[in-house]
């Protein structure tokens, strides 16, 4: 039930709300030098070197994915087309329950201040969490674009299908070390 609701929120969002402003193509060779992301720009997205950590809820390391479809959730975080990925406002999702693969099953349990470590292709950045908020299911504000570096993570909250659990958290530094 979770996934067809991710996936129709998804679909919603993208077809009848959120106009597309950047083309992306994912990629396995290193040729990205500049992630900053600008309207009508191909980025090319380097997958094998994506994770997310979060050391409160053991989460560590975990793949993410460019799409939020059901095969990309079943199996890794995904990234919600179009949003960010280093700088703005970088949106993931993933099931909380029911599935193979839970990994925002303990999301609930973050509180402000607590420490995500995003990590993409050597760049990496530590965000601390600034609001936790259920949100209606066909509530797209939270997915659009920053000025501020802001990590947005999104999962379903059992039992309710109209709402979500949205964690927004905000950078506090980047570094270039291995996380």
């Amino acid at each position: 039930m979770c996934l067809k609701l991710i996936t129709l929120f998804v679909i919603t969002y993208m077809s009848l709300i959120y106009k597309p402003k950047i083309n992306v193509r994912v990629d396995s060779e290193l040729n990205l030098n500049n992630l900053n992301l600008c309207q009508n720009e191909t980025v090319f997205i380097h997958e094998n070197f994506w994770s997310i950590t979060i050391p409160k809820i053991n989460l560590e390391k975990v793949k993410i994915k460019e799409s939020v479809s059901t095969s990309v959730l079943e199996n890794y975080i995904g990234h919600f087309p179009n949003s960010s990925i280093l700088e703005g406002n970088v949106c993931l999702a993933a099931h909380n329950n029911g599935y193979s693969n839970n990994y925002f099953k303990d999301i609930n349990l973050l509180d402000v201040g607590d420490k995500i470590y995003y990590s993409y292709n050597g760049n990496n950045k530590v965000y601390s969490v600034a609001k936790k908020k259920i949100i209606n299911y066909n509530d797209f504000s939270y997915l659009d674009f920053t000025d501020n570096d802001t990590l947005t993570l999104i999962t379903c909250i059992n039992s309710s299908p109209n709402f979500r659990l949205c964690i927004q958290a905000v950078c506090e530094e980047e570094f270039n070390e291995n996380i």
